[in-house]
């Protein structure tokens, strides 16, 4: 899932964050690539979108490389066992020595 994060954040910067679950980090890195591509469509402002959109690809790119992966979540079910012989069950005193 990591692999596939890092690869769609290089095309897509953020929405490889959200794949990894970190929620709060894709949706800033969304909105501030928005934002980048808001002002370089202005001309005065590609002075500032060039630099935020590459802070931006970079900083998507290590939140997916640097994420945890989910943890295993073991079940361990406990069940009582009776801890008596089939003989005790059954009444059986054979094996008892006679005297």
């Amino acid at each position: 899932m990591k692999a596939l994060a890092i690869i769609v954040n290089i095309f897509f910067p953020g929405i490889g964050t959200l794949i990894v679950k970190k929620w709060g980090q894709g949706i800033a890195q969304l909105i501030l690539l928005i934002i980048a591509v808001a002002l370089a469509m202005t001309g005065v402002g590609t002075v500032i979108a060039l630099p935020l959109s590459i802070g931006v690809w970079i900083w998507a790119i290590v939140s997916a490389a640097t994420s945890n992966p989910e943890p295993m979540q073991v079940v361990i079910q406990h069940q009582n066992v009776e801890a008596t012989t089939t003989a005790e069950n059954n009444g059986d005193t054979s094996s008892q020595s006679k005297g």
